[in-house]
């Protein structure tokens, strides 16, 4: 297994897309974790969440050395509406995104260019949840209710858009663009201007993987 502990990874456009096992810290210890700035966030969770949170940052350390070259990765999760530890993952000269399903932790990276205000997104489910599905219908009531692909769409917009579930979910218009493979769709969010690309990836067998850029 290579470094961080990537078990797979896909491309596309300029971002890295890679997975690991969460039951693994895949070399990153509660040392490193402070080292990249996240001792405060790792002492809110213990047991298999601990565990999966550090898989995650050992995938963001690999995949931000990879495309930057740094080998000291600091790492902030300050939320910028009430500054607690909760955030999502922030590096210099990169942007980022992380996702957890069960059995699987997925983590998206791609170049940040000075002096603009893109963004990032990424989202997975296990495509055996079958429970899922029956949980989105009681978020969309008018029936709507989107498949797990369409619902990963819908988080990885979120996530690129910066607000998360501030926005409703049943509120994001998600149109297929022609002419695109893999299918981009354009994801419009109330309040926003600019519409977010989003496209769903061949990813880890048994998975259903979306990735957002804004």
């Amino acid at each position: 297994m290579s470094a961080g502990g990537i078990a797979g990874e896909t491309t596309w456009r300029d971002i890295t897309i890679a997975w690991a096992s969460p039951s693994q810290s895949h070399g990153v210890t509660e040392a490193d974790a402070a080292a990249m700035g996240q001792r405060e966030r790792l002492r809110e969770l213990s047991g298999s969440r601990a565990q999966a949170f550090l898989a995650g940052r050992a995938l963001m350390r690999a995949l931000v050395r990879r495309i930057t070259g740094t080998h000291d990765i600091v790492i902030s999760s300050r939320c910028a509406r009430c500054g607690a530890d909760h955030g999502p993952p922030r590096a210099d000269g990169v942007l980022l995104s992380v996702s957890h399903a069960e059995g699987l932790v997925v983590v998206a990276v791609a170049p940040a260019a000075v002096g603009t205000a893109a963004s990032l997104g990424v989202d997975v489910e296990q495509a055996s949840a079958a429970g899922r599905v029956d949980e989105l219908r009681t978020m969309f009531p008018d029936g709507a209710a989107p498949d797990l692909a369409g619902w990963t769409r819908i988080e990885a917009a979120v996530k690129a858009d910066g607000r998360g579930f501030e926005t409703e979910p049943s509120e994001v218009l998600l149109r297929p663009r022609a002419n695109t493979d893999p299918c981009v769709w354009s994801a419009a969010l109330p309040g926003r201007a600019a519409t977010i690309d989003v496209t769903t990836l061949v990813g880890p067998p048994g998975y259903v993987l979306s990735v957002a850029r804004g």
